[in-house]
């Protein structure tokens, strides 16, 4: 038998909030994460969630991943970026009963945690909100939702997997569907993440701000129509008023929401761009698609993650 039910690979914002409910609704529940900081903080104060419904603290076990025990699925909150160093930290814990999950931003990252470990993999999207505001202190406030499905859609295993992980969130406060194909809702939020993170980051703004300017906000339209018709040629099924209306609500809405590739762009951490407008181009370029406005983010948005090693080799 696995030492835990769940693992959460990648214990930031998202993966605590998922990781907590999970072991406050009786789960045995790992943190794995790169540094010491979460387990420290969880050992000294529990993990604390902010909650609509209040304060909550639990005690999930956490460690780094050199302490890591075996799960029976282990959920990826990485960036993609991380998720192969993160996967390869924890590949000897991994057994014959291990599902692999990828709740992660972006596009392709249940199939690359296929073909990295040759695994039973899940893959879905979660809209749920988090901001830490400390080790092992994150606020989650408002309403949410996640889908989860299989990877391959006539894999029986994977199908019963999903359907329990489901029961499992559902029973944790983390409302979750498993709609008979799940990559329409993994393309939906990546398509709005395509709009509006890289054109946030860039002019370190909010969706308000977008918003507030029309050029701006045209733009963030633009760069959604592009992913949706790659999405269109890949015979992914969409209803593109929808992304259209989650980029008014949020310009509406959230204003002074700080988008994780803005806050990645202040902190000078690399992006989630490559899962996104990056993969946009890569998969247009192999269709023979013309994608002028996300080549264009994805090149700035490289630029811009690399401009303080660039400038720091400057010459004297």
């Amino acid at each position: 038998m696995p030492d835990f039910d769940v693992m959460i690979l990648g214990a930031g914002g998202v993966g605590c909030v998922v990781g907590g409910q999970l072991c406050a609704a009786g789960y045995k529940v790992q943190l794995v994460n790169r540094s010491p900081d979460t387990a420290n903080a969880i050992a000294k104060n529990g993990l604390r969630l902010e909650l609509n419904d209040g304060l909550k603290v639990t005690r999930p076990d956490a460690v780094t991943s050199s302490d890591a025990g075996s799960a029976r699925f282990v959920m990826c909150f990485t960036k993609t970026h991380q998720t192969g160093d993160a996967v390869r930290s924890i590949a000897g814990v991994l057994t014959e009963e291990t599902i692999l999950v990828s709740m992660q931003n972006g596009l392709g990252n249940g199939q690359l945690l296929s073909e990295m470990t040759a695994r039973d993999v899940l893959h879905g999207v979660t809209l749920l909100p988090a901001t830490v505001l400390g080790p092992a202190h994150i606020r989650s406030i408002g309403s949410h939702k996640s889908w989860l499905g299989p990877l391959e859609l006539q894999n029986a295993r994977q199908r019963t997997a999903c359907d329990q992980l489901a029961e499992m969130l559902n029973n944790s406060q983390l409302e979750t569907e498993t709609p008979e194909n799940v990559l329409p809702s993994i393309w939906q939020k990546a398509c709005f993440n395509v709009a509006m993170n890289g054109a946030s980051a860039l002019a370190d703004a909010s969706p308000g701000l977008i918003g507030d300017i029309p050029e701006l906000k045209a733009e963030a339209h633009a760069l959604a129509d592009e992913a949706l018709q790659l999405a269109a040629a890949l015979d992914i099924a969409l209803e593109a008023d929808q992304v259209h209306e989650m980029i008014d609500f949020a310009c509406r809405e959230h204003r002074y929401h700080l988008p994780s590739m803005l806050q990645d762009i202040r902190a000078n951490r690399q992006t989630e761009i490559a899962s996104l407008n990056g993969y946009v181009v890569a998969e247009a370029a192999r269709l023979g698609l013309a994608v002028p406005k996300c080549q264009l983010i994805n090149g700035l948005i490289r630029a811009r993650q690399a401009a303080p090693a660039f400038w720091k080799g400057q010459p004297k």
